[in-house]
């Protein structure tokens, strides 16, 4: 448990798998996550010639056995009650009931979403050994 974390977010972990006429086919396992941290900050942003504002976000779900590493859970034929975290998977602020698929698309999910809070994930660390935090952290805009 991450001290003073109680928010709850939707994980929609991004599957690539080969279909049977050989073309990359593209699925999504929701999950909902308990006890996270979501945490909005904004940083300038300098180039050569203006400086500038962005805001990320970095969301923090405490250490579970639910959890395999990327490798791992690609290689589960059902990873079904198991989730990752990694680059291009989808964060939601809250208790969603969406799936992404044929009606509903990441970018529509991310869109509709926004203003109360969804990232696509650019970056995980898994911080689950940290004997202090146990933790896995998810950074994006």
């Amino acid at each position: 448990m991450i001290p003073f974390a109680s928010e709850t977010v939707t994980l929609y972990n991004r599957r690539r798998t080969t279909g049977a006429d050989g073309r990359q086919v593209e699925t999504w396992a929701r999950h909902v996550l308990t006890g996270c941290s979501w945490v909005r900050t904004h940083e300038r942003v300098r180039s050569d010639t203006e400086v500038g504002y962005t805001s990320s976000v970095t969301c923090r779900i405490p250490a579970s056995d639910s959890y395999l590493p990327p490798d791992q859970w690609d290689a589960l034929d059902d990873p079904s009650g198991k989730f990752t975290l990694a680059a291009g998977d989808v964060l939601v602020y809250g208790d969603v009931a969406d799936e992404i698929g044929s009606e509903l698309s990441a970018a529509e999910l991310v869109k509709r979403y926004a203003r109360r809070g969804s990232i696509v994930v650019r970056s995980a660390r898994n911080n689950s050994r940290n004997g202090i935090l146990p933790h896995y952290a998810a950074k994006g805009v």
